[in-house]
């Protein structure tokens, strides 16, 4: 017989619904603030990386590269990539995360003046560049010579000619150390779109762009680093072959290292913060995936600084029909939240808990922050946006549609998150498709005020407030049913 049988079921988000409480002048939509701690900063009690909504994309092939990691980041949630891709280009994403809004980009394409305008123009095509750095060697850290701009040239009479001929030496530059303050505040004062740092020699160190200064002020809620940069984490497996990716990830500064794996309450996990800790003692780990009270207790012990909760209800996985292991997500939840609690008045320290799957709508969204989640993760909701990494494909019944296959699926062949072999790896998700959406930026708007006005309705300004305030209750079939559409004829 089984150590013990659980007779109590385990709970669906589905479940349950929030119950209201008294709205003021405070707590209006407008007021709510959906700023969330996303984990603690090692050795900085007290302190945490933020996220200013509780969104983060889940480590999947399919959902998180760099359009994603971006676009997530500009409206204050974070990416995560995948550990199933190569180190390399795990890496590539990582840093075209955060070059992105580097304001000092020391990898602008440059040309030499001996090029031909010909080349120039096949680049402007290629690459949708319209303006060239002119430099001795073609390279950065050339000495600047000149600047090359599309409307400088002809892009059909004068491509015989070359670079030199048709350069222009009026452009804006500024001495190396110069702030990323001080550089928007000059380009504003002459009218300029681009800031050409250079050091005492005259050689080109970096390029200010005026389109960073504007996306900083269309995006103003933006996760960013100390150094003004996207957020971006990275994602590990619990092999030993991964150390080399923990390697690779710290060097890229990534922002935190989540473990991926399906079950994380294992001495594996322990081993790879520990080895995390021997080479950065700063960046923050985030363990899991853990369902009971006793998995989070040793991810807390072991000095996890957060912690992620699911385990079988991610819309594309099979790992409950497969294994028989899983539980409902809202009773993982509250579970692990009740002993968070604890290990907080027996240690003073506040462990974030990142909901990781199960999430159908914005009602669950809501559910899942009411039980105590300070942020959730998601898949199939990022999937559905063009920002999204798998392909896009016209369905014959359902028209535009992005690929979305899970991590535990054939097609992503991650053996590693399941600590196996291609020869003996059985699927625990299936690949299939979601409708696409739209764009993330015409589209997160909707999810965000519905979980506003959800806080709104119970009488909360923050999610700090909703974790302690919200009064749930679990719902009859019958009471569901009603919740929804009936009674009606609709097209």
């Amino acid at each position: 017989m089984a150590k013990e049988i659980k007779l109590e079921p385990s709970r669906s988000f589905r479940e349950f619904r929030l119950l209201t409480g008294k709205t003021t002048i405070k707590n209006i939509t407008s007021k709510v603030s959906l700023r969330t701690k996303l984990c603690t900063l090692p050795g900085k009690k007290g302190k945490f990386i933020n996220l200013n909504i509780p969104f983060i994309s889940a480590a999947m092939q399919a959902v998180t590269g760099i359009r994603m990691g971006i676009a997530l980041a500009q409206h204050g949630g974070i990416g995560v990539t995948p550990c199933s891709i190569p180190i390399s280009e795990q890496v590539s994403i990582i840093q075209g995360v955060k070059q992105f809004k580097a304001g000092f980009h020391e990898d602008v394409f440059c040309v030499k003046a001996t090029d031909s305008l010909k080349s120039v123009a096949k680049t402007i095509k290629e690459k949708g560049y319209n303006s060239f750095p002119v430099t001795s060697n073609g390279k950065m850290n050339g000495k600047l010579l000149g600047v090359i701009r599309d409307r400088e040239f002809d892009l059909k009479g004068d491509l015989d000619l070359t670079v030199k001929e048709r350069m222009s030496k009026r452009y804006l530059t500024a001495k190396e150390g110069i702030t990323l303050k001080d550089s928007n505040s000059l380009m504003i004062k002459n009218g300029a779109t681009h800031v050409y740092v250079m050091d005492t020699k005259s050689h080109l160190k970096f390029v200010v762009f005026r389109k960073d200064l504007l996306r900083q002020m269309e995006y103003p809620e933006g996760t960013i680093d100390h150094n003004r940069r996207y957020c971006i984490a990275g994602s590990v497996s619990t092999q030993p072959k991964d150390q080399k990716r923990v390697d690779a990830l710290i060097e890229a500064e990534a922002d935190a290292i989540f473990i991926d794996s399906s079950d994380g309450f294992t001495q594996f996990q322990k081993d790879v913060i520990d080895y995390v800790r021997t080479k950065s003692k700063t960046i923050p780990v985030i363990g899991g995936n853990v369902i009971t009270r006793e998995g989070f207790r040793f991810l807390a012990e072991s000095g996890f600084n957060a912690v992620k909760v699911g385990m079988g209800i991610g819309s594309g996985c099979i790992t409950q029909e497969q294994k028989g292991t899983g539980r409902g997500q809202a009773t993982a939840i509250r579970e692990i939240v009740e002993e968070r609690d604890i290990y907080l008045k027996e240690t003073g320290t506040y462990i974030p808990i990142i909901s990781d799957g199960g999430i159908g709508n914005s009602s669950h969204m809501v559910i899942g922050l009411a039980m105590g989640s300070d942020s959730i993760m998601m898949g199939r909701f990022f999937a559905q946006y063009s920002e999204s990494s798998s392909a896009m494909r016209k369905h014959p019944q359902l028209g535009p549609v992005k690929e979305y296959w899970m991590e535990a699926s054939n097609r992503a062949r991650n053996y590693g998150r399941y600590e196996t072999s291609k020869d003996l790896f059985f699927e625990e998700g299936v690949e299939g498709f979601v409708p696409l959406t739209g764009s993330m930026h015409d589209n997160i708007w909707e999810p965000i005020q519905k979980i506003k006005s959800a806080l709104s309705n119970a009488g909360c300004a923050n999610i700090p407030e909703f974790h302690k305030d919200a009064v749930l209750e679990l719902q009859s079939i019958a009471s569901i049913q009603d919740g929804g559409i009936h009674d009606i004829i609709t097209n």
